[in-house]
Protein backbone atom coordinates (compact mmCIF):
# COMPACT_ATOMS: atom_id res chain seq x y z
CA UNK A 1 0.00 0.00 0.00
CA UNK A 2 1.88 3.50 -1.19
CA UNK A 3 2.58 5.81 1.51
CA UNK A 4 3.23 9.63 1.99
CA UNK A 5 5.39 10.55 5.21
CA UNK A 6 4.17 13.83 6.69
CA UNK A 7 6.02 14.09 9.82
CA UNK A 8 7.93 11.76 12.41
CA UNK A 9 5.36 9.47 13.60
CA UNK A 10 2.35 10.96 10.78
CA UNK A 11 1.64 9.09 7.47
CA UNK A 12 -0.89 9.55 4.89
CA UNK A 13 -1.66 5.84 3.35
CA UNK A 14 -4.00 5.05 0.70
CA UNK A 15 -7.09 3.94 1.95
CA UNK A 16 -7.86 0.15 3.28
CA UNK A 17 -10.44 -1.47 4.35
CA UNK A 18 -9.11 -3.10 7.31
CA UNK A 19 -8.58 0.41 8.24
CA UNK A 20 -12.31 0.46 9.52
CA UNK A 21 -12.12 -0.59 12.87
CA UNK A 22 -9.73 1.95 14.04
CA UNK A 23 -11.45 5.05 11.39
CA UNK A 24 -14.59 4.06 13.30
CA UNK A 25 -13.25 4.35 17.01
CA UNK A 26 -12.35 7.77 15.53
CA UNK A 27 -15.93 8.80 14.62
CA UNK A 28 -17.03 7.51 17.36
CA UNK A 29 -14.90 10.05 19.29
CA UNK A 30 -15.39 12.98 17.48
CA UNK A 31 -19.04 12.38 16.14
CA UNK A 32 -20.42 15.15 17.35
CA UNK A 33 -18.01 17.83 15.89
CA UNK A 34 -18.52 15.29 12.34
CA UNK A 35 -22.18 15.54 12.62
CA UNK A 36 -22.04 19.23 13.40
CA UNK A 37 -19.62 19.44 9.78
CA UNK A 38 -20.09 16.52 8.09
CA UNK A 39 -23.34 14.76 6.18
CA UNK A 40 -22.20 11.71 6.63
CA UNK A 41 -21.06 12.26 10.68
CA UNK A 42 -24.43 10.78 11.21
CA UNK A 43 -24.89 8.24 9.30
CA UNK A 44 -22.01 6.04 9.87
CA UNK A 45 -23.21 3.92 12.59
CA UNK A 46 -20.79 1.06 12.16
CA UNK A 47 -17.34 -0.68 11.46
CA UNK A 48 -19.13 -2.07 8.46
CA UNK A 49 -20.30 1.07 7.61
CA UNK A 50 -16.94 2.61 7.47
CA UNK A 51 -15.61 -0.81 5.72
CA UNK A 52 -18.03 -0.56 3.08
CA UNK A 53 -17.49 2.99 2.57
CA UNK A 54 -13.70 2.50 2.00
CA UNK A 55 -14.59 -0.17 -0.43
CA UNK A 56 -16.46 2.54 -2.17
CA UNK A 57 -13.63 4.64 -2.37
CA UNK A 58 -11.25 2.08 -3.49
CA UNK A 59 -13.58 1.82 -6.52
CA UNK A 60 -14.17 5.38 -7.15
CA UNK A 61 -9.99 5.74 -6.85
CA UNK A 62 -9.63 2.92 -9.52
CA UNK A 63 -11.92 5.37 -11.74
CA UNK A 64 -9.51 8.65 -11.24
CA UNK A 65 -12.24 10.05 -9.71
CA UNK A 66 -11.10 9.89 -6.04
CA UNK A 67 -7.41 10.38 -4.35
CA UNK A 68 -8.45 9.22 -0.60
CA UNK A 69 -5.68 8.49 2.33
CA UNK A 70 -5.94 7.39 5.68
CA UNK A 71 -3.71 9.70 8.27
CA UNK A 72 -1.83 7.45 10.57
CA UNK A 73 -0.45 8.54 13.35
CA UNK A 74 2.13 5.87 15.81
CA UNK A 75 0.68 3.54 12.41
CA UNK A 76 -2.70 4.05 14.08
CA UNK A 77 -5.41 5.61 11.31
CA UNK A 78 -6.84 8.48 13.05
CA UNK A 79 -8.45 10.65 10.05
CA UNK A 80 -9.09 10.99 6.48
CA UNK A 81 -8.05 13.43 3.84
CA UNK A 82 -9.10 13.30 0.14
CA UNK A 83 -8.96 14.69 -3.28
CA UNK A 84 -12.40 14.37 -4.53
CA UNK A 85 -14.55 15.30 -7.75
CA UNK A 86 -11.34 15.07 -9.74
CA UNK A 87 -11.29 16.29 -13.29
CA UNK A 88 -8.29 15.21 -15.24
CA UNK A 89 -9.08 17.06 -18.30
CA UNK A 90 -9.78 20.22 -16.41
CA UNK A 91 -6.87 19.67 -13.77
CA UNK A 92 -8.35 20.35 -10.68
CA UNK A 93 -10.14 18.81 -7.68
CA UNK A 94 -11.80 19.06 -4.01
CA UNK A 95 -10.19 18.43 -0.84
CA UNK A 96 -11.52 17.28 2.39
CA UNK A 97 -10.33 16.00 5.47
CA UNK A 98 -11.30 14.65 9.49
CA UNK A 99 -8.72 14.24 12.27
CA UNK A 100 -10.31 12.47 15.49
CA UNK A 101 -10.60 14.97 18.00
CA UNK A 102 -7.52 13.65 20.37
CA UNK A 103 -5.54 14.76 17.50
CA UNK A 104 -6.12 17.84 16.79
CA UNK A 105 -4.63 21.16 17.53
CA UNK A 106 -1.23 20.16 16.95
CA UNK A 107 -1.09 20.65 13.45
CA UNK A 108 -1.18 17.35 11.71
CA UNK A 109 -3.95 18.21 9.23
CA UNK A 110 -2.38 21.62 7.81
CA UNK A 111 0.96 18.90 7.87
CA UNK A 112 -1.25 16.12 6.06
CA UNK A 113 -2.86 19.22 3.77
CA UNK A 114 0.57 20.20 2.56
CA UNK A 115 1.84 16.59 1.63
CA UNK A 116 -1.69 16.40 -0.26
CA UNK A 117 -1.48 19.45 -2.31
CA UNK A 118 2.10 17.59 -2.97
CA UNK A 119 0.49 14.40 -4.17
CA UNK A 120 -2.38 16.39 -5.82
CA UNK A 121 0.27 18.85 -8.24
CA UNK A 122 3.84 16.42 -8.90
CA UNK A 123 1.31 13.30 -8.84
CA UNK A 124 -2.06 13.70 -10.50
CA UNK A 125 -0.41 16.71 -12.20
CA UNK A 126 -3.20 18.68 -10.88
CA UNK A 127 -3.47 22.69 -12.07
CA UNK A 128 -5.70 23.78 -8.83
CA UNK A 129 -7.45 21.99 -5.91
CA UNK A 130 -10.20 23.77 -4.54
CA UNK A 131 -11.34 23.16 -0.55
CA UNK A 132 -14.66 24.19 0.62
CA UNK A 133 -15.40 24.84 4.38
CA UNK A 134 -18.72 26.06 6.22
CA UNK A 135 -18.20 29.82 7.22
CA UNK A 136 -18.60 28.31 11.28
CA UNK A 137 -15.85 25.79 10.95
CA UNK A 138 -12.87 28.32 12.18
CA UNK A 139 -10.95 25.15 12.23
CA UNK A 140 -10.88 24.22 8.76
CA UNK A 141 -10.85 27.43 7.74
CA UNK A 142 -7.85 28.03 10.06
CA UNK A 143 -5.74 25.08 8.20
CA UNK A 144 -7.02 26.05 4.66
CA UNK A 145 -5.48 29.97 4.77
CA UNK A 146 -2.57 27.95 7.00
CA UNK A 147 -1.44 26.55 3.57
CA UNK A 148 -2.13 29.53 1.57
CA UNK A 149 -5.33 28.56 0.21
CA UNK A 150 -6.75 32.03 -1.21
CA UNK A 151 -10.74 32.71 -0.57
CA UNK A 152 -12.44 33.05 -3.63
CA UNK A 153 -15.95 33.76 -2.66
CA UNK A 154 -18.76 32.65 0.23
CA UNK A 155 -21.49 30.12 -1.39
CA UNK A 156 -25.09 30.48 0.61
CA UNK A 157 -26.97 27.60 1.78
CA UNK A 158 -23.77 25.32 0.43
CA UNK A 159 -23.73 22.57 2.78
CA UNK A 160 -26.44 20.54 4.14
CA UNK A 161 -25.08 19.38 7.67
CA UNK A 162 -26.46 18.80 11.13
CA UNK A 163 -30.30 19.31 9.75
CA UNK A 164 -29.87 22.95 8.28
CA UNK A 165 -28.09 24.47 5.04
CA UNK A 166 -25.17 26.95 5.80
CA UNK A 167 -23.01 29.12 3.44
CA UNK A 168 -19.87 27.57 2.84
CA UNK A 169 -16.02 29.65 2.36
CA UNK A 170 -14.61 28.64 -0.94
CA UNK A 171 -10.80 28.59 -1.21
CA UNK A 172 -8.71 27.94 -4.34
CA UNK A 173 -4.86 26.93 -4.37
CA UNK A 174 -2.88 27.00 -8.18
CA UNK A 175 0.00 24.92 -8.82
Amino acid sequence: MEEWFVRDNVKLRLVDPDDAASLYEQIEKTRSQLAKFMPWGESTQSVEDERDFLEYCQSRMQEKKLWNASILIDNKPVGMIDLHNIDLDNMHAEIGYWLGKDYQGNGVMTDSLKKVLQVGFEQLNLHKIKLMAEVINTASNDVATNVDFKLEGQLKDEIYSNGAFHDANLYGIVK
